[in-house]
C-alpha cells in the first residue's frame, strides 16, 4: 500500500500563517516604534538606557543568524537567552540611574513599547523553535524582562497596569508557542509512523510476492540437481519453472521499486483470475501441483478480500515447499459466505523429517488476521499434513491492504 505524501496542503496553510504573522509582528513593531517617538521616550533624561534597552532584543536576529548555521535550534535559544538578559540588566541600570536623578527630571514611565513587543516577539519565536532545555531557561528570562520592563523606573499606577497587560501578552503568547510546538512534535511523530507502516508494508509486499518464487526458484534447483543424472527430461523442465519463477520476481521487484519512485499505488496481486494463475503455476520439487476449490460466489468478493486471500494463499504455498516438499497434490479451497472468506490449504502427505515451526511470514499473517476479529491457524494436523485454515471478515479485509 502506498501513503501519499504528508501533510502537503498542512504544510503549505503553516507556512502561509507564518508568512502572515511575520508581517504582523513587523506592522506592530513599526507602530510602537513610532508611539515612543512620539512620546518622547528616547529624548527623556533615561535615553541612553532606554535606547540599549531597546536595542536588546534587536541583536536576537544578528546572534542568531550568525550561530544558526551551527547549532540550529540551540543557537535560537541562545540568542533569546541573551536578549533577555540584556533587557533586564539595562532595566536594572535605568532604575540605579533614575535612583540618583532628580525626580523632577527623570521619566517614571519610561518604557519603551517597542522593547516589550520585541520581547514577545523574541520569547514566541524561542519556544516554538529552540532547543527544549537552553528554551526553557531562556524564556524564563525574557518573560521576567517584558514583565518587569514597565516597573524599572518606579511603579507608578500607569507602568503597573502596563505590566499586567504585559504579563497577559506574555502568558498568551507562551500558551500559543507551546501549543504550536506540541502540534510539531505530533507532526513529526506521526510522520515517523507513516514512514514506519511504509517500511513494514514494503517488508510485507517483499516477503509477499519475491520470498514465494525465491523459495520456488530454491526448491527446483534442488530437485533439478538430484534428477540431472537419471532423467534429464525433468532437470530441463525444473529449469523452465526456474526462469518463470525468476520472471516473475523481477517483475514483482520492479512493480514495488517503480511505485516508490513514482508514487504509484502498490496494489497486492488479487482478484480470482490472480489466485487461479497463482495456484496453477505451483509446483514442487517431486512434481506435486496445486489445484483450487471454490465455493460460493467468489467472483462477487471485494478486491480488498481477494487482496487478503491472495496474500494468506501465496504465504501458505511458500510454506508448503518448506515442510512437505514431496507432496503430491496441494488442496487449496475458497469459501465465500456472506459476511467472510474462509481458506483451506492442506498437502496430501506429511513429512515427518521436516520440523512443524511457521516462519516469519506466517507469524505476520496470524497476527494481521486476528487483529482484524480473523481466525488463522497453520501447522500439521491430526493425519499430519501441513495445513493453513484461516477466517476473514470481509468488512476489515485488513484496512489497510487496498
Amino acid at each position: 500500500m502506498y501513503f501519499p505524501p504528508f501533510g502537503r496542503r498542512s504544510s503549505r496553510m503553516r507556512h502561509a500563517l507564518f508568512r502572515l504573522g511575520v508581517v504582523l509582528v513587523g506592522a506592530t513593531l513599526v507602530l510602537a516604534l513610532a508611539a515612543d517617538y512620539r512620546t518622547g521616550v528616547y529624548r527623556s533624561a533615561l535615553a541612553p538606557q532606554a535606547r540599549l534597552s531597546a536595542v536588546a532584543p534587536v541583536l536576537f536576529v544578528p546572534v542568531w543568524v550568525a550561530c544558526r548555521r551551527r547549532s540550529g535550534p540551540r543557537a535560537l535559544a541562545v540568542a533569546g537567552a541573551l536578549a533577555g538578559a540584556l533587557s533586564l540588566g539595562c532595566s536594572a541600570w535605568m532604575h540605579l540611574a533614575a535612583g540618583r536623578q532628580e525626580a523632577s527630571t527623570t521619566n517614571a514611565d519610561a518604557y519603551t513599547l517597542f522593547e516589550i513587543t520585541a520581547l514577545i516577539a523574541v520569547l514566541v519565536l524561542t519556544v516554538r523553535y529552540g532547543a527544549a532545555w537552553p528554551a526553557a531557561g531562556a524564556s524564563l528570562l525574557l518573560c521576567l524582562a517584558a514583565v518587569l520592563r514597565p516597573v524599572a523606573v518606579e511603579a507608578t499606577e500607569n507602568s503597573l497596569i502596563l505590566a499586567l497587560f504585559c504579563t497577559f501578552a506574555v502568558c498568551t503568547g507562551l500558551i500559543g508557542a507551546l501549543v504550536a510546538r506540541l502540534a510539531a512534535v505530533d507532526r513529526r511523530r506521526h510522520a515517523e509512523q507513516v514512514r514506519l507502516e511504509q517500511r513494514l508494508t514494503f517488508a510485507r509486499d517483499l516477503h509477499d510476492f519475491v520470498a514465494h518464487h525465491v523459495t520456488g526458484i530454491v526448491v527446483q534447483a534442488q530437485g533439478a540437481r538430484v534428477v540431472a543424472a537419471s532423467e534429464p527430461e525433468m532437470a530441463v523442465s525444473a529449469l523452465g519453472q526456474i526462469e518463470r519463477a525468476a520472471s516473475e520476481a523481477l517483475r514483482a521487484l520492479r512493480h514495488m521499486v517503480s511505485g516508490l519512485r513514482t508514487e504509484a499505488v502498490l496494489v497486492p496481486a488479487g482478484g480470482v483470475e490472480q489466485l487461479r494463475t497463482l495456484v496453477a503455476t505451483f509446483a514442487l520439487p517431486g512434481g506435486g501441483a496445486a489445484c483450487l476449490k471454490e465455493e460460493g460466489p467468489v467472483n462477487r468478493l471485494p478486491a480488498a478480500a481477494m487482496a487478503a486471500v491472495h496474500r494468506v494463499v501465496m504465504e501458505s504455498l511458500t510454506n508448503v515447499r518448506k515442510h512437505t516438499p514431496n507432496s503430491r497434490q496441494v488442496s487449496v479451497t475458497l469459501r465465500a459466505l456472506p459476511r467472510s472468506v474462509e481458506l483451506d490449504i492442506v498437502s496430501d502427505r506429511s513429512d515427518a523429517g521436516t520440523p512443524a515451526a511457521a516462519g516469519y511470514g506466517l507469524v505476520g499473517l496470524e497476527e494481521r488476521v486476528t487483529a482484524e476479529g480473523g481466525v488463522f491457524q497453520a501447522g500439521l494436523d491430526g493425519s499430519g499434513h501441513w495445513r493453513v485454515c484461516a477466517r476473514i471478515p470481509l468488512e476489515s479485509a485488513w484496512r489497510d491492504v487496498p
